[in-house]
C-alpha cells in the first residue's frame, strides 16, 4: 500500500533509517535549484543546530515580517524556527519531541506563538498544543477532552477564547462493506472546540457520524485512515466550520451546533459543480475567505503512482451557494514544478499575495497579488515543514545575550547572539581586566543570528551588549574569560 500515512508517521519519528515519503527517496523531494546545507552552527549557542534556510529569490513586494517553519525530518529533535528575509534565524526552539504547525496567532488581544508538540504513539501523532507569549514563555499547554489526545494537523485559536483541535480516534469496525477485513481498525477524524484555560469541551464532531468510509479514495488497510482530517476553520459569514479531509478529497461545511454536514465541496459526493481547473486532490489547509471564497493547498498527489495533477499549487475558489458552483479564481503552481505528497499550506496575506509551504517539498514561496514570485527559500533535501507562515512578530528574549570569545592571531574573535530578540540592530563588545572593569571596545551592526566582532588585542574578560536602533542597550551577556 504505497504512500500510507503510517509510512509518513514512521519517517517523521525517525524510525526509518532510509527516509522515504510514499515510497519515494527523500532526496528526490528537494525542489529544483540550490540546496541549503543541513544545519547551522553557532559558537555562542553550541546547543542549537537548526536546519539552514537558503533564500534563493527575494524581490520587493513581500508582506514583510518573518518566516515561521518547523523542519523536522532528519533532525535529532523537533525544531521551531523563525527566520528573517535572508534566511537567518531569529528564534530557535529545539526539543526532544516533534514540533509541527508552528505559527503566530492572536490570544487575548496579543500576538502569541503556537505549535503542536509531541511524539508518535501506535503509529499516530499524540501530543499537546502549546501557546507562548512574546517572551517565548509557555503560557498554556492544551490537551483534548473526553480521553482524547490532540494530533498535529490543527490548532486554531478563535476570537472568543476557544481552541479548535484535531484528533485521531482508532475505532474497531467491520470493513467488509468497503472491501476490507471483518475485524479491523479505522481512524476517524474528531474535532473538538475547547475553552482555553479550563479545557472544557464545548463541541465535539466525529467524522464517522457524518461521513461514510465509502467516500474515501484510499483503499482499506490496517488502521484505515479513511478521512485524514487536516484542517479546521471558522467561516466568518455564519460561524460554522470548514473541515478538510485528505482522502475523500473533499471539504465539508459543518454546522457548529448540530454537527450536520451543510455541504460538500469536491470528492465523489460534491454538492458543487466544479469549473475548469477547480478540481483538487488530497488537499490541505482549507480556509474561509470573504465573500464565499475558499483558499486551499492542492497537493495534487498522494504518491508517485497516484498523482492526478502534474504540479502542486495554492488555489482560491469562488463559491456560488445559490447555483452551487465553484470557480477557480487564482492558482499558484509550485515554481519548481514539484509535486507534494503530504502536508503543505496556503496563507492568504494582507497584501493580496499568498505564502505557500510546500510540505514534503523542502521549499517555501511567497507570491505577490499578480502571481509573481517575490520570495523563495529552500532547506535541505529530506527535511519537511508541515506548514509555513509569514508573520510580524515582536519577540522579546527573556534571557541574556550569549557570548563566546576565542583567540584569533594576536587578538580575539568575539561571537554574540540573542535567541528570539527582534529589536537588536547592533552589538557592542566590552573588555577589561575584570568583570567590574569592562569598557566598550567596538560596536558593529548585527549580521545575522550570530555576529562576529573581531578585536585586535586580547583581554582577560569579555562581554557583549545588544543595542537597538537608537543605540539603547537592550541586554548584556554574562562575562567570559577567553
Amino acid at each position: 500500500m504505497p504512500g500510507t500515512r503510517r509510512q509518513f508517521v514512521a519517517r517523521s519519528a525517525g524510525a526509518l533509517a532510509t527516509l522515504t515519503v510514499a515510497g519515494r527517496p527523500a532526496a528526490a523531494l528537494a525542489a529544483a535549484g540550490p540546496t541549503a546545507p543541513p544545519t547551522s552552527r553557532f559558537l555562542s549557542r553550541p546547543d542549537l543546530d537548526p536546519p539552514a534556510i537558503l533564500v534563493d529569490h527575494a524581490a520587493p513586494g513581500t508582506a514583510g515580517g518573518y518566516v515561521l517553519l518547523a523542519p523536522f525530518v532528519g533532525q535529532a529533535h523537533g525544531t521551531a524556527l523563525i527566520v528573517d528575509e535572508t534566511g537567518e534565524p531569529v528564534w530557535i526552539r529545539q526539543t526532544p519531541q516533534l514540533i509541527m504547525n508552528f505559527r503566530v496567532q492572536q490570544f487575548r488581544g496579543a500576538p502569541v506563538l503556537t505549535w503542536w508538540e509531541g511524539t508518535v504513539k501506535d503509529g499516530l501523532f499524540a501530543g499537546e498544543c502549546v501557546i507562548a507569549d512574546d517572551t517565548y514563555f509557555v503560557i498554556e499547554r492544551i490537551s483534548a477532552g473526553n480521553g482524547f489526545v490532540p494530533e498535529v494537523h490543527e490548532f486554531l485559536l478563535t476570537d472568543n477564547g476557544t481552541a479548535l483541535i484535531s484528533i485521531n480516534n482508532l475505532v474497531t469496525t467491520d470493513l467488509t462493506p468497503y472491501g476490507g477485513p471483518a475485524d479491523s481498525y479505522l481512524v476517524e477524524g474528531v474535532v473538538q472546540e475547547l475553552e482555553v484555560g479550563t479545557g472544557r469541551v464545548l463541541f465535539e464532531w466525529h467524522s464517522l457520524d457524518h461521513v461514510s468510509p465509502a467516500e474515501s479514495s484510499f483503499p482499506p488497510g490496517p488502521a484505515w485512515d479513511y478521512f485524514h482530517l487536516n484542517s479546521i476553520d471558522v467561516d466568518p459569514s455564519d460561524g460554522n466550520l470548514l473541515i478538510s479531509a485528505r482522502y475523500p478529497c473533499a471539504i465539508y461545511k459543518v454546522d457548529r451546533t448540530t454537527g450536520d454536514v451543510i455541504w460538500r465541496l469536491g470528492g465523489t459526493k460534491s454538492d458543487f459543480t466544479l469549473g475548469p481547473d477547480a478540481a483538487f486532490f488530497f488537499q490541505h489547509d482549507a480556509r474561509a475567505l470573504p465573500n464565499d471564497a475558499i483558499s486551499l493547498f492542492d497537493d495534487g498527489a498522494d504518491a508517485p503512482d497516484n498523482a492526478p495533477e502534474p504540479v502542486s499549487r495554492a488555489v482560491v475558489l469562488q463559491l456560488d451557494t445559490d447555483a452551487m458552483t465553484a470557480t477557480l479564481v487564482q492558482a499558484h503552481p509550485n515554481p519548481s514544478g514539484s509535486l507534494t505528497f503530504a502536508m503543505g499550506n496556503a496563507q492568504s496575506l494582507a497584501t493580496g499575495g499568498t505564502f505557500v509551504g510546500w510540505g514534503t517539498v523542502p521549499q517555501v514561496t511567497e507570491f505577490a497579488a499578480d502571481g509573481s514570485v517575490v520570495f523563495n527559500a529552500t532547506f535541505a533535501a529530506g527535511q519537511s515543514s508541515y506548514r509555513a507562515y509569514r508573520a510580524q512578530w515582536p519577540g522579546r528574549a527573556a534571557d541574556k545575550p550569549a557570548v563566546a570569545a576565542v583567540p584569533s592571531g594576536k587578538g580575539l574573535a568575539v561571537y554574540a547572539s540573542w535567541n528570539g530578540a527582534t529589536r537588536v540592530t547592533h552589538w557592542r563588545v566590552l573588555a577589561g581586566p575584570s568583570p567590574d572593569a569592562l569598557v566598550p571596545m567596538k560596536t558593529l551592526p548585527r549580521t545575522g543570528f550570530e555576529t562576529k566582532l573581531p578585536l585586535a588585542s586580547r583581554a582577560a574578560c569579555i562581554a557583549v551588549a545588544a543595542l537597538d536602533a537608537k543605540g539603547a542597550e537592550l541586554g548584556r551577556s554574562k562575562t567570559v574569560n577567553p
